[in-house]
This record gives structure tokens, sequence and C-alpha cells, in this order.
């Protein structure tokens, strides 16, 4: 077996740890956790929310992969665990309030002939180089719009660097309306709304364009949580807060252990995969993809883009080969 893992920060002089964390138990547990950053800055007992939630929900699996009975609890098992030492280790910071959230991609070695696979978000698995189960959540595809809008709206009016990804971070996450210095005008934001529109509701369902405007207005930090683990309706997403985790990024399935020759797990800071399936095949991806798409507003759109200062994400993969 040999196993290979890397984990880089969004910060460039690697100042902060990230929202990433990675568990690894040869020959039972590998894992990657993708907490979801606070808008707001919150911490919870020194650390971001989300990397709070990532480590909790990462300790719960290593607890399960060396307990007894470990190849009798099925994945739904998995997410009530996690979910209940996220909500535990709230509680016991005193910080039940705080809103927090974690990806996951997980596969265990349940002993014989057996791997099981749990995916929670937009972190993916892809098995022998060549099966990827990559999810994505169509909230994303709203905000990424905007900030395409938002991208071309600025860059007209000569705004530019890092003062032009910082604007589009304020305005993605805070929204449209955003009020204070700087606040756009009510004509930009229609303008802007309508470009955006004509980028995105054509991938979306009737319930999701029917509060397209809202969304765009209200930003990522007031608008997205209340579809966290919501059933019935298009934007609902999966996301391990403590809660009951469902939605359609939700997935586990099985494998026989000796059709698998390798696995790769990875945090959405990939915004490709590689051909190859050693982590140095994925940072030289990841570079090739930096220098196409640096702000991440064509070929990878996405709600953030890079800077002097930053990466637009933290990134992790973890590999295995049997």
């Amino acid at each position: 077996m040999l196993i290979e893992s890397s984990s880089i920060p969004k910060y460039r002089d690697l100042s902060l740890p990230g929202d990433d964390i990675l568990a690894v138990l040869p020959g039972r547990l590998y894992a990657v956790f993708d907490g979801a950053t606070d808008a707001r800055g919150l911490q919870v007992q020194g650390v971001s929310s989300g990397r709070f939630a990532a480590s909790q929900a990462a300790l719960a699996m290593m607890t399960h992969a060396v307990g007894p009975g470990r190849a009798a609890r099925s994945p739904d098992e998995w997410l009530v665990s996690m979910n209940r030492a996220i909500a535990q280790g709230l509680q016991g910071a005193n910080a039940a309030s705080v809103r927090v959230g974690t990806t996951a991609a997980v596969v265990e070695d349940a002993g014989g002939d057996s791997l099981r696979f749990l995916i929670v978000g937009d972190s993916g698995i892809r098995i022998n180089g060549d099966e990827l189960i990559w999810l994505h959540k169509d909230v994303d595809l709203i905000y990424s719009a905007v900030r395409v809008a938002v991208f071309h709206f600025l860059q007209a009016r000569g705004v530019q660097g890092d003062a032009l990804e910082q604007r589009m971070r304020e305005l993605v996450s805070l929204g449209l309306d955003l009020a204070g210095t700087g606040a756009l005008a009510t004509a930009d934001v229609a303008a802007i709304i309508r470009a955006a529109r004509r980028n995105c509701e054509g991938r979306l369902q009737a319930d999701a364009r029917a509060c397209l405007d809202d969304l765009m207005r209200v930003g990522i930090a007031r608008g997205q949580s209340g579809y966290a683990n919501l059933a019935g309706h298009s934007l609902g997403y999966a996301v391990l807060n403590g809660g009951i985790t469902r939605g359609p990024e939700l997935v586990s399935f099985s494998r026989l252990k000796s059709s698998v020759r390798s696995i790769e797990l990875f945090t959405d800071g990939y915004m490709s995969v590689p051909k190859g399936s050693r982590v140095s095949d994925w940072e030289v991806e990841f570079l090739r993809g930096e220098a196409e798409d640096f702000t991440k507003t064509a070929a990878y759109a996405c709600t953030k883009g890079s800077s002097s200062t930053q990466f637009s994400d933290d990134r992790t993969v973890l590999t295995v080969y049997f």
C-alpha cells in the first residue's frame, strides 16, 4: 500500500490553517473534510467554525473506525455520529448558536473484500483513476453567476487586481444590496441580476428560478444557509452541521476491495482532476488551472477567486494505492 496526501490552506504565506481536515488510519479509514468558511469570521475554540466542524466529524469517524462492531454500522449511522459530534462539540464550547458545516468524502475498509464509500457535499472521490464521483449543489450555480456578472461590471469600471477580488467577495457573500460605503446603485444591481440570470437560470429548476433575485440580493451569508439539508426544494443541499444530513449531494455505496487499485479523495479547492493519480499530478493540474483562470470567472467559475495573498480555496487530496 502507498498513501500520499497534501493539504494546503488558501493563505499563500501559510499564516493561518485552512478549513480542510484529512483522516487516515491505514487499513481502516481514509477521509477528507472541507469545513464551510463563515463569512463573519467566527471562531470556535480558537479555530475557524469550518475547521471546527470538519475536525469534529473527522474525530467521530476515527472513533468509529477503531471501535468494536464497526463493520455492522451503516453510513447512515456514520452521519448520525458525525452530526452528534459537531452538535456536542459546539455545546461543549458554549457555541451552540454558531452556524457551522462541513463536507465529507469517506472510505472505510470494512474488512474482508469490502470498501464502503460516503460523500456529503462537493468533496469528491475517484476510483481506479477513471470513476469520478463529484457532486455539486445548484445554489453554487447562482452565486457563481453573480460573481461573473459582478466581475465584468467592476472590470468595465476600472477596478483591478486584489481590489477587484475583494469587492467581488463582498458583493457575492454579503449580497448585491449591501449597504454602506461603495454600495451599488439600484440600476447597477438590476443590471447585474439580469446578466446573472442569463448565465444560470437555464440550468435551474422552477423553484430555484423563482427565488433567484432575492438570493442574489442577500448573498451567500444570508441566503444560502436556509437550504442546508432542506428536503423538497431543488436548492436543498447536504451538509454535516449538527442536524440531520439529507439532500442530493449525499451518496453512499460499496465496492469489492479486490476490484479497487486506487482511490483519490479531494476537496473542491482543486478545480479539475488530473490524468495521473499521484499527489504531484494533482498539484500540476491545480497550477495549470490557476494559470488558465486566476480570477475563477471563466473555465472554472465559482464563488471565490484567487488574489496575491490567497488562493480561491483550501485544497486537500489523499491518494491510496492498494
